[in-house]
């Protein structure tokens, strides 16, 4: 698209090629030139605007959400993340103490993300402590925590002296991003749905909040079955998750098909590469693009969908500050995914290579 100098430009040129003149730029010609040329200019981006919105390879936000509608698909929203964690009290009580439901904890930190008990729990007396059940206030990744970082007691409770997470707190994601939208978009045409093959399992799967990979083997268990495999975005599905996709496909599911939905099995992928930095830039510079171009990779990856070495390669070509890589052949191989598995980022190695290498 011409920019505004140019369209200014050869509105001068035009009007002196038709006048012999050209206008002053201060002149009250000049001046109606320049806010015409302004408001084209301004025409023309909206015009290329809305012209990548016209295709869902280059739409974006709202717009993208309409192509998906038009497939059937809707974007997905993000997911509460949750767990359990312990409470225990000061001492031996010869009473009980009650923890009601929408009792507050949270992890440690400036802007600390909290965990609320889902139902009203009781510690009986001559306990000294209760597994809660617990969500995150608001869904987002955020609320993924490690084991012993939901440390802080928010809602003070006489009695209660401290409060931990004995498990992780996982199953939180957030709102499916375009790039992730995109491309449930652009396989929904690759991959027809009729209501009674794959492709309509994985999209009915992938439907639902939280699910960010599925996989589908028919016949798994016998003639009439089909096996759903999940995943959520933290890698590891809820059972709560699992119990919400196994309800709705049994709602859509065919007559007399017996319908199974589990988790995805992570196949593990060793990466061994050495990277060499274009000129200006040190390895420790370009370190962390490379990993993060790795990540990128996997994350598009869907269930059974094989690991390339030439698919990686394309992430880590176009990372800022590659100059040159190569893959250590031997220990790095391509590998065949199967249905019920997704391939995962294992041991990345990533070296300096040297000039000439």
């Amino acid at each position: 698209m011409d920019s505004y100098d140019i369209i200014l430009k050869r509105m001068f040129d035009k009007y002196e090629e038709r006048t012999g003149t050209l206008p002053d730029r201060a002149s009250d010609i000049g001046i109606r030139m320049e806010v015409l040329a302004g408001e084209i200019f301004s025409a023309g981006v909206k015009l290329e605007f809305l012209k990548n919105q016209m295709f869902p390879s280059s739409a974006v936000g709202e717009y993208l959400d309409i192509h998906a509608s038009q497939r059937g698909i809707s974007r997905n929203h993000g997911v509460k993340a949750e767990g359990t964690v312990t409470f225990y009290t000061e001492t031996v009580f010869a009473h009980d103490i009650v923890i009601p439901q929408g009792t507050a904890v949270s992890v440690r930190g400036d802007e600390p993300w909290r965990y609320i008990t889902t139902e009203e729990n009781i510690i009986q007396a001559g306990r000294v402590g209760l597994v809660c059940h617990v969500e995150a206030v608001q869904p987002g990744e955020g609320g993924n925590a490690a084991i012993g970082e939901v440390t802080v007691l928010v809602t003070p409770i006489a009695g209660i002296e401290r409060v931990t997470n004995e498990e992780e707190m996982h199953g939180g994601c957030d709102d499916e991003t375009d790039e992730q939208l995109r491309k449930r978009i652009i396989d929904s045409f690759v991959n027809i749905s009729n209501g009674t093959n794959k492709a309509f399992y994985i999209k009915s799967a992938m439907d639902i909040d939280g699910v960010s990979a599925a996989g589908i083997i028919p016949r798994n268990r016998g003639v009439g079955t089909v096996d759903v495999f999940i995943m959520s975005p933290d890698g590891e599905p809820s059972q709560s998750l699992i119990d919400t996709v196994q309800e709705r496909l049994s709602e859509l599911r065919e007559v007399n098909v017996d319908i199974q939905v589990g988790s995805l099995t992570k196949q593990y992928i060793n990466i061994y590469m050495n990277v060499q930095p274009k000129k200006g830039y040190s390895f420790n510079n370009i370190h962390n693009g490379v990993l993060q171009s790795i990540n990128n990779y996997f994350a598009h990856l869907n269930a059974g969908e094989n690991f390339y070495k030439s698919s990686v390669a394309e992430y880590i070509r176009h990372t800022e500050g590659v100059d040159n890589f190569e893959f250590i052949l031997i220990r790095t191989p391509d590998v065949n995914i199967a249905d019920n598995c997704i391939a995962w980022p294992g041991e990345i190695t990533i070296n300096p290579r040297e000039d000439g290498d």
